[in-house]
């Protein structure tokens, strides 16, 4: 499968807007939020090939299953796997929300009254998250408590309509294949997680920034620790910037990379493709002074070049 298909399939998704609806009640007046998403819902079922992002992680009879499906068809399944789900299928997810009227789910069902001097965070045992036309809801499942049938019984259903396409999914074997099926259009850029993160030098008035990738978004955030920070900035991973990444990932050889380098600054970069992630962290390290590590870090400066770009 060439690039040139992929951006077929990825022209819708990128120019879908992930952005979140306010919280709160329904002004006087206005349809409330619960009613306008089953609204949205049952249109989209009617309407073939309806944007919309979904993701489900459970528990069930059949382990722990997951989901996470984006625009246009690219869908994450178990963390390790994508697959390209057919609209048909798509249509008949959206169907399974609307005949379980999740609209009107409560955010969250079970789960125990913790001591008040616990600090042990409630476990999540469901989840259902569902995005359209700017309308979020996210229902929770916690360990404990008493328990929704009818939140279990649709996690499984939607689970289990993902998983019946499993046969055509790509799984990359580790992350330099992963890199690979991407730069081929194998796997949509959907699939890349990024975080790269430069802190300045300790006497320097300089802020540091945060760079993340997911979801075929760009988020970039000024950041200096102690300090107030800005909200990040969101915006499309445009296909010219992920096709030069994904080229410098592969030229670099990002997976061979060792784990610490040299930075005046601090550099911390993750990259993750599906289940294969790797993790680079640079700075003044002084028994890196004369390691000899002159080509990994000649590799390594290259790749923070290219990476930069994306933060202007």
């Amino acid at each position: 499968m060439q690039y040139g298909y992929l951006a077929c399939i990825c022209a819708v998704v990128f120019a879908w807007d992930v952005s979140l609806a306010e919280g709160g009640d329904a002004r006087p007046g206005e349809t409330p939020p619960g009613e306008r998403l089953g609204d949205l819902l049952q249109q989209a079922s009617e309407t073939p090939e309806s944007p919309y992002f979904l993701k489900v992680n459970c528990t069930d009879r059949k382990g722990i299953r997951s989901i996470e499906l984006f625009p246009g068809g690219v869908t994450i399944w178990n963390r390790h796997s994508q697959i390209m789900l057919p609209p048909v299928a798509r249509t008949t997810l959206l169907m399974r929300l609307v005949e379980a009227g999740f609209a009107g789910f409560e955010e969250r069902y079970g789960g125990v009254e913790q001591p008040a001097k616990s600090s042990a965070p409630a476990r999540i045992t469901c989840s259902i998250q569902v995005e359209i036309q700017n309308l979020e809801k996210t229902t929770l499942q916690m360990a404990g408590g008493k328990q929704s049938a009818p939140l279990l019984d649709l996690a499984a259903k939607l689970l289990d309509g993902v998983e019946q396409y499993v046969d055509s999914a790509v799984t990359p074997v580790d992350l330099q294949d992963g890199l690979d099926k991407l730069g081929n259009g194998l796997l949509a850029p959907q699939v890349l997680r990024l975080r790269f993160m430069e802190l300045p030098a300790r006497d320097s008035d300089n802020p540091g920034f945060i760079l993340r990738i997911s979801g075929a978004k760009v988020s970039y955030q000024a950041y200096s620790p102690g300090q107030s920070q800005v909200a990040p900035t969101l915006k499309t991973l445009e296909r010219g910037q992920f096709t030069r990444l994904i080229s410098a990932l592969q030229k670099e050889q990002l997976a061979s990379l060792p784990t610490n380098l040299w930075s005046e600054n601090q550099v911390e970069l993750e990259v993750q493709v599906l289940a294969h992630k790797k993790v680079v962290l640079a700075r003044q390290f002084s028994r890196l002074a004369s390691t000899g590590q002159v080509p990994a870090q000649q590799r390594f400066d290259a790749l923070l070049g290219v990476l930069k770009e994306l933060t202007h």
